[in-house]
């Protein structure tokens, strides 16, 4: 069940260092620190945006199958 969450996890470094390696290729610093900190942008949003449905799936997961379907909903 929890396959999933750790492969998306999992990815987004492997994202960033395929983006690191194509950029460096082009022998410009200039470039390479505009990906590094593009990629800082991108994995902040990642992180925020996976958060989410990462803490509240198992929440109202536990609510759903102990029959309290009004928290679940709360959640």
């Amino acid at each position: 069940v929890s396959l999933p969450a750790i492969l998306n996890f999992a990815i987004n470094p492997l994202i960033g260092a395929i983006d690191l390696f194509w950029v460096g290729r082009m022998s410009n610093a200039l470039s390479l620190a505009g990906q590094s900190a593009a990629n800082q942008v991108f994995t902040s949003a990642f992180w925020i945006i996976s958060f989410l449905p990462s803490v509240t799936t198992p929440l109202v997961a536990k609510h759903w199958a102990a029959g309290e379907k009004e928290k679940a909903r709360d959640v």
